[in-house]
């Protein structure tokens, strides 16, 4: 089955041809069977067959034209095979390219079918740290060693990021006009300064994180509030389809989309204001669904073609544009405040503009540079989007492995489990305590503090943590960042079989570097890694680490991508906060007739039984999905929560011991 990802990379990472051509031969799919009816109504079949001369129709021309094709296939693969081999050029390789067997295609059938399982099959055959393939014309190479990868990206003079991707990402996922192409790519160089000191690095970053963890202080808590009607839950429970199996004690729900709507309750509000988020109630859902699809919108795929997911995603799109244009109308046209009379029991009518947030600043951007409303609201969308992309699939594969590799303890008696490492290692920082009830059947929630702030952005901090999310990004970040060369790129890389040596190699200009699928293919070399299919929450503490290089040194790509410190100071807070005050178990599998039985007590208006006794197995989803940055899963990972039980309560203010 081919996949949007990999059908992306074919059609607008090679020639200008297929291009062109792709989305008519779309349309045309679409119309084909209309098209069909007219052939068939006015015999359009038969003038075409009368126009043949009776040599062709001739069944005896067929092994013909057969031994035709496989012949120039043959010479095509033996001359490709020929200038496949290494040379060298003044002590330097020039890197080698695999044969291929149709001339002008190349290897775009292999990439576009095969995708990057047949990268990493590539991978494991080819005994070169870079191997080169060619998608209809435009070389594409692919690093394997992540010495080499580093060099490449620290040279930022000599490389670029595909133009042609971006914009089309741009255009046709998240609704760019298309006559600002040249405009944006002018303002785009300010822009993404602008970006590094609004959100990605420095005092305004450590802004940002530090009012999302205050919104996970005050959310943390409600992460289940154990309501029965939907009226009176959170709006995350009533996305994630909360259901009680135990009253107010335990509740069952999907943990991908808990984890995403409670995640993005915390992440959006301070890079848009308060406002927004509660004004805008579909926000969360509508950026999950765009990232399940975001490839098929990126390609440009007509609403209705033939791709699971599609028509929802393509109409979450337009409510993120509308509602991001409505966001920057308002900043920039603020509705007129009305007066509050003095004996009014009202507080003000306040909105996002009175507030300094990213947005804001943002807007003022864009108002320098005239960008219409509908740009603005793309722009920031792509902004927003690459970061919930990032972090919260990270959340929920963290969460699910840490509470899957700790149902069933140690690899003996006394080792603790990963969970238990965690808590232990985040209490004192991630501080959950239960205050005193004013009344014995009205028990209070917990709560939690997190505090001092310095001690997120310390590298040495909760090690076994931040070991954890390293893991879940090396085996789960996907991305299709593409690099141009710009100028001739050395990179130097010590020879493994000869002691001493080095191996030289010059990249010539003009062919493209496959930046993120040449990091997915390091983080899951079995060359670099011990065990890479393998989940590992040891994998990358500094005292036990299994990894012979660390590839993730450059874990994120430049340019657009969000930088990993930022990542891993909203990762640290969220999951330390969750496990805190949380057990997580998987909920037991129902059978069809489970099913028919809740379906029937459901129409009937009763409640469906549940046997209390009943506990689940963790499975890890084999079969993933392809978001922005990070794979997604497919199907629903059903668990039951309940609040953790023994927690300290308070003496004076502060916790007891």
């Amino acid at each position: 089955m081919v996949s949007s990802k990999s059908l992306f990379i074919g059609v607008y990472a090679s020639n200008g041809l297929i291009r062109i051509l792709f989305l008519p031969l779309c349309y045309l799919f679409l119309l084909s069977p209309f098209a069909a009816l007219l052939v068939r109504r006015y015999h359009f079949d038969r003038v075409l067959l009368e126009k043949i001369p009776d040599d062709y129709k001739s069944i005896d021309r067929w092994p013909q034209i057969f031994l035709a094709l496989v012949s120039v296939a043959l010479v095509t693969r033996l001359l490709t095979g020929q200038n496949g081999v290494m040379r060298v050029d003044g002590g330097k390789r020039r890197v080698q390219c695999l044969p291929y067997w149709i001339t002008g295609l190349g290897h775009w059938w292999e990439s576009v079918l095969g995708g990057e399982g047949w990268l990493r099959g590539v991978r494991d055959s080819t005994i070169h740290s870079i191997t080169r393939y060619i998608v209809a014309g435009a070389k594409h190479d692919v690093v394997l060693s992540p010495s080499l990868l580093g060099q490449i990206l620290e040279q930022q003079d000599n490389i670029e990021e595909d133009k042609q991707a971006l914009w089309t990402i741009l255009h046709n996922a998240f609704g760019m006009p298309g006559g600002l192409k040249k405009q944006y790519f002018n303002i785009r160089p300010a822009f993404l300064e602008k970006l590094e000191t609004e959100i990605f690095d420095g005092p305004e970053m450590k802004k940002v994180v530090a009012a999302s963890t205050s919104i996970l202080s005050d959310s943390l808590p409600d992460f289940i509030t154990f309501n029965s009607s939907v009226v009176d839950q959170m709006p995350w429970e009533r996305v994630a389809g909360v259901e009680l199996t135990d009253g107010n004690e335990e509740a069952e729900t999907s943990l991908f989309g808990l984890v995403y709507e409670f995640a993005c309750n915390a992440i959006v509000p301070p890079i848009t204001g308060t406002l927004f988020p509660e004004s805008y109630q579909l926000l969360a859902s509508d950026l999950s669904t765009f990232d399940e699809s975001f490839y098929a919108l990126a390609i440009g795929f007509p609403r209705f073609f033939l791709v699971r997911g599609l028509p929802t995603a393509t109409l979450a799109k337009k409510r993120l544009l509308q509602n991001f244009a409505r966001l920057f109308d308002e900043l920039t046209n603020p509705p007129a405040k009305r007066e509050i009379a003095d004996d009014e029991s009202m507080s003000g009518e306040e909105t996002d503009a009175d507030t300094p947030t990213p947005a804001t600043a943002f807007n003022e951007f864009f108002t320098q540079h005239n960008l219409p409303m509908q740009a603005r609201a793309a722009i920031t969308v792509s902004v927003i989007h690459k970061l919930v992309s990032q972090v919260v699939p990270l959340a929920f594969w963290t969460l699910l492995h840490i509470y899957a590799s700790s149902s069933h303890g140690g690899e003996t008696t006394t080792e603790k489990t990963p969970l238990e490492i965690i808590r232990e290692e985040t209490k004192s920082w991630a501080e959950a305590y239960q205050p005193d009830s004013i009344h014995p059947s009205f028990p209070a929630p917990p709560e939690i503090s997190f505090a001092p702030m310095s001690k997120l952005y310390l590298h040495t901090s909760f090690p076994f943590l931040r070991s954890t999310i390293t893991e879940s990004r090396r085996l789960y970040t996907s991305s299709t960042t593409m690099l141009k060369i710009l100028n001739p790129i050395h990179l130097t890389e010590h020879e493994s079989t000869r002691p001493g040596a080095k191996e030289l190699w010059e990249l010539p200009p003009g062919s493209y570097i496959d930046a993120g699928l040449s990091q997915s293919l390091i983080n899951t070399s079995p060359a670099h890694h011990v065990n890479p299919e393998k989940y590992t929450p040891t994998r990358f503490l500094p005292s036990t680490s299994t990894t012979k290089d660390h590839p993730l040194k450059n874990t994120t790509m430049p340019f657009l991508d969000p930088p990993s410190e930022l990542t891993t100071a909203l990762l640290v807070p969220l999951i330390a906060g969750i496990l805190q005050l949380w057990d997580v178990s998987p909920a037991p599998k129902k059978s069809f007739m489970d099913q028919m039985h809740e379906a029937g007590a459901a129409a009937a208006g009763n409640e469906p039984e549940v046997k209390k006794s009943e506990t689940g197995v963790w499975e890890i989803p084999r079969k993933l999905g392809e978001g922005a940055g990070v794979r997604l899963p497919r199907g629903e990972v059903k668990v039951r929560v309940r609040r953790r039980g023994g927690l300290p309560g308070l003496v004076k203010g502060r916790r007891k011991v």
